[in-house]
């Protein structure tokens, strides 16, 4: 079986540094820039990633895009559509085949 990925967008990779925590408030960690990658974002639902894949968790997106060690849970895909309007995408879910199939949640 041949599978063919059309990969349509451009996405910045951003992975979250550790957090700190100062007189008992955590301090996010700060995005810093990894690398563009090319991939297919697909709409996609929280319907469709339980009855997919069991897991119960909000999601809007689908992304799916060449092996890459650096993209994990909570690694977040900016990606500037055709209006110039940067979209923010959280990975929730990562599957492992040949490629990566992310689950996404878009973010403010």
């Amino acid at each position: 079986m041949v599978i063919l990925m059309l990969c349509n967008y451009s996405v910045s990779i951003y992975n979250k540094g550790a957090s700190t925590k100062v007189n008992g408030i955590t301090i996010p960690g700060v995005l810093s820039y990894v690398r563009d990658v090319t991939c297919d974002i697909q709409p996609y639902s929280t319907a469709l990633l339980l009855k997919d894949y069991g897991y119960n968790i909000e999601v809007n997106k689908r992304v799916f895009l060449d092996m890459d060690s650096t993209i994990k849970i909570g690694t977040v895909l900016f990606y500037t559509n055709l209006q110039r309007i940067v979209k923010k995408y959280e990975v929730k879910v990562v599957i492992e085949w040949d490629y990566l199939e992310l689950a996404c949640l878009e973010v403010s």
